[in-house]
């Protein structure tokens, strides 16, 4: 008589994404029932969190304390390296473990995508790609209207030289830029990149600032009005770290004196809830301001890459 044993499977709520990538599905089918769940408010996610051993989501939820309190989800996933829409202490407090890719620099080298947005939201700014789109999508021609500004020769000015920084600092010196930097561990780096001893004195001698840091509480709104006070000619900005890191009212008081030519950003403060967002409102009126929905790291390569690195992690996890 043949016994056949019957294994309970793990199961793992996803949130806000469509389909696990192929090659990450694979990996986790045999030890994990996945299950594809729509969550529209705090308490469809708490209700979630207590049904479920692994909850995988990516930008689309604040897990707060209050959330995560009572539940029986032991594992949180989520294929990005900055945290702060995940209360980690309360993780920490519960017994939660997140799955991220916060730290994995080695793994990290080889996804680019948000360096190369980077320099997709610089040149859209600073050749008016937005507002020339709509000129001839209303039926109009008119090329005078659009006379942009090169990057050849511009000073750009990179505010965190990690690795997304470092990674742009060198796509910054293919196109013939002068890179500038600051950050608060100085770092051996090109040597024909420049260190500035300052956040402020690194607006002081740029172009271009292109911001690359990490959001905590320390660099809560470091981009502010004391900070932009040090930019001795109007200078673009561009974001594709975190929306906290940027006071927008203070920008929009530097955008509307001239201060700051343009902004570039695919984050703003309080995403995904934007109906209140004062730069938003604005980018609606105005060019010299440039909005995508966190775009950065979201192409097919990386996906699939971050993807199947947080299920072989999560797996590693389950069989120590």
């Amino acid at each position: 008589m043949n016994i056949v044993v019957r294994v309970n499977k793990l199961k793992i709520y996803v949130s806000g994404i469509d389909k696990i990538t192929k090659k990450a599905s694979n990996i986790l089918t045999e030890k994990f029932d996945i299950e594809y769940v729509y969550l529209d408010s705090q308490d469809d996610i708490h209700n979630a969190l207590k049904n479920c051993d692994v909850f995988w989501f990516r930008l689309n939820h604040k897990l707060t304390r209050d959330i995560l309190k009572d539940v029986n989800c032991k594992y949180i996933l989520c294929a990005v390296t900055g945290l702060d829409h995940i209360d980690i202490e309360a993780c920490n407090d519960f017994g939660i473990a997140v799955v991220s890719l916060k730290n994995e620099s080695e793994f990290l080298k080889e996804v680019r995508a948000t360096a190369e947005h980077t320099f997709g939201l610089m040149l859209a700014l600073i050749r008016r790609t937005k507002l020339s789109f709509n000129h001839v999508e209303s039926g109009l021609w008119n090329r005078n209207l659009f006379q942009g500004t090169e990057l050849y020769k511009k000073k750009i000015g990179i505010l965190g030289l990690g690795r997304l920084g470092a990674i742009v600092a060198k796509y910054a010196d293919a196109f013939g830029m002068e890179v500038y930097f600051y950050d608060i561990k100085p770092k051996q780096t090109n040597s024909n990149f420049i260190f500035c001893n300052s956040a402020e004195e690194l607006c002081s001698k740029v172009d271009i600032l292109s911001i690359h840091l990490p959001y905590n509480k320390s660099t809560h709104f470091m981009i502010n009005k004391k900070l932009l006070d040090n930019v001795s000619k109007p200078i673009y900005l561009v974001n594709t770290s975190r929306g906290g890191l940027v006071n927008e009212e203070d920008l929009l008081e530097k955008l509307a004196s001239n201060k700051i030519a343009g902004y570039a950003t695919d984050v703003v403060f309080g995403e995904p809830d934007i109906a209140n967002n004062v730069l938003v409102n604005y980018a609606s009126k105005n060019e010299n301001v440039i909005i995508t929905p966190h775009i950065g790291g979201y192409t097919f390569e990386s996906i699939e890459k971050t993807e199947l690195f947080i299920a072989k992690k999560l797996v590693d996890l389950i069989n120590e």
